[in-house]
């Protein structure tokens, strides 16, 4: 294969061609290094085209030697999600909104309880002798301190209920994560859910984050970037492309053959 057009391609490099022609970087990277895996063959005759109108250089056997892997393997050709990612939203905080009405239920509970005592007390029929009004007496003043007994025992309750939720409330503030990347200059970023490997990418400068407890490869156009977790703070200083893995709040820097390896054999 004459390797001259190829050869002027990686010396000009993935970020400088993406930012010539527009052509995703991952595209770039998978032509760079032969990987026709990496993208499908209509992607890649429309790729090729470009690239040699762009530059002026022929690339005609790579094209034949990808049409014919593509003829060989006669792919189902599909399209993949290439939208920017949108974090979901933090789900809504309904622990608040639980004790209130767990209160609310407890305090209307007490004040029946105490109605219905309040009421049995004034039915009471007409004392009829002594005899009969020292026993209602002493009936009523068991009646009371059972009902003083019940309401202190319903109060520690709701203390003691409201005392766990509150420890739960803090635990789950305590153990929240964040994943944030921070572009300190213009790059396109590849990035792949691992567990579902649904690739999505975007072009950005400053702040973007994502979801914390999935595990990501990630890709960039070139190093110029921060990654940010709840453990610690990554600076990276690089022009060459960047591949990366997020697992359990870590982040590792990959070689191209680890991040190969990781992506099911794609170069993206």
């Amino acid at each position: 294969m004459n390797n001259d057009g190829l050869q002027k391609l990686k010396d000009i490099g993935a970020q400088k061609i993406y930012e010539d022609t527009h052509i995703p970087v991952g595209h770039i990277q998978a032509i760079l290094h032969v990987s026709f895996d990496g993208l499908n063959k209509i992607q890649f005759i429309g790729f090729i085209s470009i690239l040699q109108r762009e530059y002026n250089i022929d690339l005609s056997e790579l094209k034949n030697a990808g049409i014919a892997y593509y003829n060989e393997k006669n792919p189902i050709e599909t399209t993949t999600e290439d939208g920017i990612f949108i974090a979901p939203k933090k789900q809504k905080n309904f622990t608040l909104l639980y004790i209130l009405l767990g209160m609310v239920a407890l305090l209307a509970a007490l004040y029946y309880t105490v109605e219905y005592t309040d009421n049995n007390s004034q039915n009471t029929p007409p004392k009829e002798n002594s005899s009969t009004a020292d026993e209602k007496k002493s009936t009523n003043e068991i009646l009371s301190v059972d009902t003083n007994a019940s309401q202190k025992d319903e109060n520690k309750t709701l203390k003691d209920k409201n005392t766990t939720q509150e420890v739960a409330v803090k635990k789950e503030k305590a153990i929240e994560k964040s994943f944030k990347i921070i572009a300190r200059s213009k790059v396109w970023m590849g990035y792949i859910d691992v567990a579902t490997n649904r690739k999505y990418q975007k072009t950005f400068t400053g702040e973007f984050d994502l979801d914390p407890n999935k595990e990501w490869l990630l890709i960039f156009g070139h190093g110029y970037i921060d990654v940010v977790t709840d453990a610690e703070k990554k600076k990276f200083n690089s022009k060459k492309t960047l591949r990366l893995l997020y697992k359990d709040g870590a982040v590792k820097e990959l070689t191209f053959e680890e991040f190969k390896r990781l992506n099911r054999g794609s170069a993206w």
